[in-house]
């Protein structure tokens, strides 16, 4: 009986470091996608003088260089109460909060949200070219005193 329970007890042992060896080497396939946009909470007023807020988007998502006003799926324009009321918003519908630009000014937020790698590859696709002549770097002040060049 004894030699019974000491191999059952060496069978489950192998199967446990057996299980965990195999773990070990699965290859990464459920790895997650990102949108990344610029976010900025704004004071604005409605069509009848109240004022309120809206949420303002920078590319990440379409394809203009200003931000625009973000907009739910018919097309209407968000409109929120207060800034912590805009980032409630965001979480709700999937944005999660990456980085606060309190240098920038209150109210604005480096964001990004999951989205599928089919999407993720038409968003790089539309937004994306390539050039033979290499576009030049604007330059600041400090690095045009320096005569820095970015090649």
């Amino acid at each position: 009986m004894k030699k019974i329970r000491l191999f059952l007890v060496a069978m489950m042992m192998c199967m446990v470091t057996n299980g965990m060896a195999q773990a070990k080497n699965t290859p990464d396939t459920q790895r997650d996608y990102y949108l990344y946009s610029y976010i900025e909470v704004r004071w604005a007023n409605k069509a009848n003088g109240e004022q309120c807020f809206v949420i303002l988007m920078s590319p990440g998502e379409n394809g203009q260089q200003r931000s625009s006003i973000m907009k739910n799926n018919e097309g209407k324009a968000i409109v929120v109460r207060n800034m912590m009321a805009g980032l409630a918003y965001l979480e709700v519908n999937g944005w999660e909060v990456l980085e606060p630009r309190t240098d920038a000014g209150i109210g604005q937020w480096i964001v990004r949200k999951k989205i599928p790698f089919a999407d993720l590859c038409k968003i790089v696709e539309a937004n994306t070219t390539y050039e033979a002549v290499t576009p030049k770097v604007q330059l600041t002040l400090n690095e045009k005193t320096l005569k820095v060049d970015y090649e």
